[in-house]
């Protein structure tokens, strides 16, 4: 083998290496080519913890807020408490009420207009008796709108507006 051959395969040798270090790190493949987009999962715009003993006297309340809750998905998120059980009854204990309740967005109290006046309902106790369907549904529609229209629904600390 003369020097030009030595030098020829030398350098053919040298172009081979780089073209295969170059292919092994530079290879793309479809999934790769695609930028990864994570989906952001985002946070209901109404966040309701309803705390009541689901005895006989007050389930009826629990499956109004799941019925409602199930109509709007993504939008309202609903933990139910009930507080006849050890778990419960430290939760129910820290917000402060003295009766049952329901905080939406973490409050009790909420300003609704009605006939022309703005009102107070206060979702403490006993639906149907201190407050309405209609009161919860007016109130919680309100907050979704304000959160379609970009605004988000303002969450004030639990036990801020107690009963």
């Amino acid at each position: 083998m003369t020097r030009s051959h030595l030098l020829y395969l030398l350098a053919l040798l040298g172009c081979c290496a780089a073209i295969a270090a170059c292919t092994s790190g530079c290879r793309t493949t479809a999934a790769q080519k695609q930028p990864r987009v994570e989906p952001v999962k985002k946070e209901p715009p109404v966040k309701i913890e309803a705390y009541y003993p689901l005895n006989e006297s007050h389930q009826f309340i629990a499956d109004y807020l799941k019925e409602f809750a199930a109509k709007h998905p993504g939008e309202v998120e609903l933990e139910i408490i009930d507080f006849r059980y050890p778990e419960g009854r430290e939760r129910w204990m820290k917000t402060g009420l003295g009766c049952a309740g329901v905080f939406i967005n973490g409050k009790t109290s909420y300003e609704i207009q009605r006939n022309g006046k703005t009102e107070t309902v206060d979702f403490i106790k006993r639906m149907d008796v201190m407050w309405t369907r209609e009161d919860f549904e007016t109130v919680v529609n309100q907050l979704l709108e304000k959160a379609r229209e970009g605004g988000k629904p303002a969450e004030e600390k639990k036990g801020e507006q107690k009963g």
